[in-house]
């Protein structure tokens, strides 16, 4: 239950630029489209645990490491949007996904998890078929602006520490000992926590715009529900049954799903690359499927 947790919540994280993307380029700002996708996701949230009459009585200790696992994952998030600035989403997407070896890294030095060759092997086969699956001819960055040495080594570090950032809420959430707290109470805090420091970002940087056109409101709402709702909660729970250093490398559905709607819904062209990319994915999942104590 586990693994498919992780993969249902790596995969609707993957549709965040099908989403994401066509709202960009019709000019409404980065920081417009965060507010109201944490925004909407925390009132659907607010919903969801009115109608299952959960309480959000948690106590002030765990509601402070919330908030703080929380800027971990604002920080992602923001870094990962603001780098499709500088370099195209697909060397975005194989810069932030590096968090996988980071969340191993840390897990092994700092907590002491045995290293398995199937994890070593996994990371590696998953790493690859990203980088396959995202580089190439993957376009220019949403503002159009042509690349330059400078250009390309902010987008590089943007990336990178987005990355940085997802692996530290990964491990965050395995080792901050909240087992206790209800995943739906958890992820409303988390969704509340990234709109209260997006609309702060949004009303400092002058940024807050109406949306106004049913269109784009309705492609926000799906951003919110698929991208944060039930990503964030499939997280959650797959992190507390399987680790979070397995959870992590079973992120790698997020760039096949977005390979796999460009292919299907865009009719984007489905080369040798590609495939080589999804065998070595499909290689990296098998293989967490197949380390002993990791199946739960």
């Amino acid at each position: 239950m586990g693994i498919f947790l992780g993969l249902v919540s790596s995969a609707t994280f993957g549709l965040i630029s099908f989403f994401t993307l066509p709202l960009m380029l019709s000019g409404i700002s980065m920081e417009t489209i965060l507010v109201y996708r944490f925004a909407i996701a925390t009132a659907t949230m607010g919903l969801i645990l009115a109608a299952k009459r959960e309480s959000l009585l948690i106590g002030l200790r765990p509601l402070l490491k919330i908030s703080g696992l929380s800027i971990f994952y604002m920080f992602a998030v923001l870094l990962f949007f603001q780098a499709f600035a500088y370099l195209p989403s697909g060397i975005v997407a194989t810069l932030q996904f590096q968090y996988p070896v980071m969340v191993a890294l840390i897990m092994i030095f700092f907590f002491h998890e045995r290293f398995r060759w199937q994890t070593g092997i996994a990371l590696a086969c998953a790493v690859g078929g990203v980088a396959l699956l995202s580089l190439g001819p993957v376009g220019q960055p949403v503002t159009g602006a042509p690349e330059s040495a400078a250009r390309i080594a902010i987008g590089t570090a943007l990336g990178l520490i987005s990355g940085l950032c997802n692996g530290l809420y990964y491990v965050g959430l395995q080792v901050a000992r909240l087992p206790a707290i209800n995943g739906l109470v958890m992820t409303f805090y988390v969704m509340l926590f990234g709109a209260v420091f997006c609309i702060s970002n949004a009303l400092f940087s002058g940024r807050l715009e109406w949306v106004a056109t049913w269109p784009e409101l309705a492609n926000l709402f799906l951003l919110a529900l698929v991208t944060a709702v039930i990503s964030n909660l499939t997280l959650v729970l797959a992190i507390r049954k399987i680790g979070s250093t397995m959870t992590s490398i079973l992120g790698v559905m997020e760039p096949l799903t977005a390979v796999g709607v460009g292919c299907v819904i865009f009719g984007e062209p489905f080369t040798n690359q590609l495939a080589a990319g999804a065998l070595l994915i499909v290689g990296a999942v098998l293989l967490v499927l197949l380390t002993p104590g990791k199946r739960s």
